[in-house]
């Protein structure tokens, strides 16, 4: 796609997800279903044109943005200027965020609009020159979303506004603040829960096979052996979209090298590539694929479009490589199989390796950014520091599924109906040495494409270990 017409795409993105606001809301059922056969056509959409690809983003918009807003009243009082909040549409899973908003809105001069994205069109409106019209606040990831803004001075330096509000500074846990630093200066607040990678199982199935969940790579594979033979398939993996199929090759990476070996390709140190454990992992990957981990449909089964997650809801597959973020999902789709018959355990260890077993690859969390360029940056500052550690916001992503980053977590799970996953998930963060970004966000955009469009050809048996390193090593 040339310069102007993605410029017009990002533009008209922009203006569909803002006018989102005044949309009803859908029937039930009708964003999933749009969803579901969005990601179907995928594979197909791929070989587009640049015109329709900027479409395809503008779909996702209108599909999952606006129904999901759905009506907004005008506030009660006159306000002088608008603070423009992007962030994806999962947001809206928080009450609490639109519990802030009203509060923030009902007291201030300055409004909060909140503008929500699907996360393919979101990633496009954020790529490449800074957005026009743009974000005062803006959702990213963390790693290379927020380094490059930082760079480019629309990143607002919050470390000692931080540091002067012990209910901010005191409460949130060290290892998910690490993950909004750039040069050891803090430029962002957690917005979701933590997010670490996990195995998901279905405990029904491993009950009836006779097996316990698979805590070293040597279980996982005689799990998988075991479901084949009963026709199941063992592992769920979503490879209509390329980005769950990374996460094996980077815990397997981090369980065998330990976290050191992703952090020198971070830094861009001279050969990190050619890491021997680089190589190891994606030998581990070729192997289960070849004996069949995935199953045969793994190519066409998609995450975003829950195809994936329905399978192992439904009994079709025993286990799930995921971020927690999954149980919100399962239990969105059905409460009964997330409260009674999903399991969870810690990725597995790799016999002979040197990570860190309580090592943890994921996303310490999706966080919060004022622009610095912002007319109203102080008020944006105001804001995010008044939001993300109140009761409201903290008890919404509980509501939600997920599990706030904050040290003291146990006095808001009293008789909550979700403490056993907020428990686990909140002393693997607690205690954890590292906490590594997932690699397609850490990484600048150019080198992510490569290491999708790499791990896609090697999961599909097209390339080997050696090449794959190879292709990887020749992008520094």
């Amino acid at each position: 796609m040339n310069t102007d017409d993605d410029m017009l795409a990002r533009r008209l993105a922009v203006t569909l997800a803002q006018a989102a606001n005044a949309l009803p809301g859908a029937p039930a059922g009708a964003v999933g279903a749009v969803r579901r056969r969005f990601v179907r056509r995928r594979r197909r959409l791929r070989m587009a044109t640049g015109a329709a690809a900027a479409l395809v983003a503008l779909a996702t918009v209108v599909a999952v943005a606006g129904p999901q807003l759905g009506l907004r009243t005008t506030p009660a009082t006159p306000h002088t200027g608008v603070i423009q909040l992007w962030t994806l549409g999962t947001a809206d899973r928080n009450p609490g965020l639109r519990d802030r908003i009203g509060a923030f809105n009902d007291r201030s001069d300055v409004s909060v609009r909140l503008s929500t994205f699907g996360n393919d069109a979101y990633k496009r409106v954020m790529a490449g020159p800074w957005p026009d019209p743009a974000p005062d606040v803006f959702e990213n990831w963390g790693g290379a979303s927020l380094t490059e803004p930082v760079r480019t001075g629309h990143a607002t330096d919050i470390t000692d506004a931080v540091a002067e509000r012990p209910e901010l500074s005191d409460v949130l846990l060290p290892c998910v603040l690490e993950g909004a630093k750039v040069d050891g200066r803090l430029y962002g607040l957690p917005m979701t829960g933590v997010q670490p990678v996990v195995l998901f199982y279905n405990k029904k199935l491993f009950t009836g096979a006779g097996l316990d969940p698979p805590r070293t790579y040597a279980e996982l594979l005689t799990a998988v052996d075991t479901f084949r033979g009963k026709d199941i398939t063992p592992i769920a993996l979503g490879g209509g979209e390329r980005w769950p199929a990374l996460m094996y090759l980077s815990y397997l990476t981090d369980r065998i090298g330990g976290s050191g070996v992703f952090a020198d390709i971070v830094a861009g140190r001279p050969g990190a590539w050619r890491h021997p454990a680089l190589k190891q992992a994606a030998t581990l990957v070729r192997e289960l694929v070849d004996r069949g981990a995935f199953g045969p449909a793994a190519d066409v089964m998609g995450y975003e479009s829950g195809t994936a997650s329905q399978a192992l809801a439904s009994g079709q597959a025993a286990m799930q490589v995921m971020g927690s973020w999954e149980y919100g999902n399962q239990l969105r789709a059905d409460s009964t199989f997330a409260t009674r018959d999903l399991g969870w355990v810690p990725f597995p260890t790799v016999a002979g390796g040197i990570g860190d077993p309580a090592a943890l690859v994921g996303v310490p969390a999706n966080y919060l950014t004022v622009d610095a360029q912002s007319p109203y940056r102080t008020e944006a500052v105001d804001f995010l520091l008044r939001t993300v550690t109140s009761d409201a916001y903290l008890d919404g992503l509980l509501e939600a599924g997920e599990v706030p980053a904050i040290r003291d977590l146990e006095p808001r799970l009293a008789a909550h109906p979700h403490a056993e996953f907020a428990r686990f998930t909140h002393a693997l963060a607690e205690s954890a040495p590292t906490f590594t970004l997932v690699w397609d966000q850490a990484l600048p955009s150019t080198v992510a494409g490569e290491l999708l469009d790499e791990t896609e050809r090697l999961f599909r048996l097209e390339i080997t270990p050696d090449q794959f390193v190879a292709a990887m090593a020749a992008t520094r």
